[in-house]
């Protein structure tokens, strides 16, 4: 359903969710409406400037942008590096194992797992075996007793994936979100929206289940490019770790 829906599509269905008229939104967007008609039914490609206006006018959060593109508009980047691998190679993973701290491959929106390094495995219990975030958080008892602020990070997870959720596959969505719904968070969090200043936070507190040791930690997340991949790398850095401590004397 990605590839079918396009960039247009995706823009109709946020208007639509916004409750907004063509003409309305054409107005905010400073453009003709004949203009938004050929972007919404696909006849034309908008350039990235005409995009930004669109996504303001929508209030497109700008954390969420550059991926929204990438699944919508491949070839803005295939064009350059050639298509990506659809699961990580080899030196993917070595790459991810590398890293000392939690870090793991994430896809968005579905915000399934596609690989983890044994430090996320360790500081998040039974999520690799749950293999998806959403139903991690929401179902498994460790996730309340390992994240400290549970409900603010986990309507984070729930706002991003009800923002990017008409870019991924219609029938992936609603099991996620059929399972989910077990909880009885679930639905308070999926109709209520996350004030667009709380999304890139940055910080997590992570409770170390067998010490109950709280650590800070830093969230990074980064597109692996060149070429692109279809998925994001998460990671965690302990906040107040000491430098140079393996410096030479």
């Amino acid at each position: 359903m990605r590839n079918a829906t396009g960039i247009g599509a995706y823009l109709r269905e946020r208007r639509l969710a916004a409750g907004l008229t063509p003409a309305h939104l054409a107005e905010r967007a400073g453009l003709a409406e004949p203009v938004l008609d050929r972007v919404e039914t696909g006849a034309i490609t908008p350039s990235y400037p005409l995009l930004e206006r669109l996504f303001d006018a929508l209030e497109v959060p700008t954390w969420y942008r550059r991926h929204i593109v990438v699944l919508t508009l491949p070839n803005f980047f295939e064009a350059a590096y050639g298509p990506g691998p659809g699961v990580p190679t080899p030196d993917d993973l070595d790459d991810l194992d590398s890293l000392p701290d939690p870090a793991c491959y994430q896809r968005m929106p579905t915000q399934d797992l596609v690989a983890a390094n044994s430090a996320y495995e360790r500081t998040f219990p039974g999520a690799a075996a749950r293999s998806n975030m959403l139903e991690w958080m929401f179902l498994d008892s460790a996730a309340k007793r390992v994240i400290v602020e549970w409900a603010v990070e986990a309507h984070l997870l729930v706002d991003a994936f009800r923002m990017l959720s008409p870019l991924a596959p219609r029938e992936r969505v609603e099991e996620i979100a059929e399972r989910c719904r077990r909880s009885p968070d679930w639905d308070r969090m999926w109709t209520s929206e996350v004030r667009s200043a709380d999304i890139p936070r940055g910080r997590l507190l992570v409770r170390d289940l067998a010490t109950r040791r709280v650590r800070t930690m830093s969230m990074r997340v980064y597109s692996p490019e060149l070429p692109e991949r279809p998925w994001w790398l998460y990671r965690l850095v302990t906040i107040g770790r000491t430098r140079g401590a393996h410096a030479p004397m």
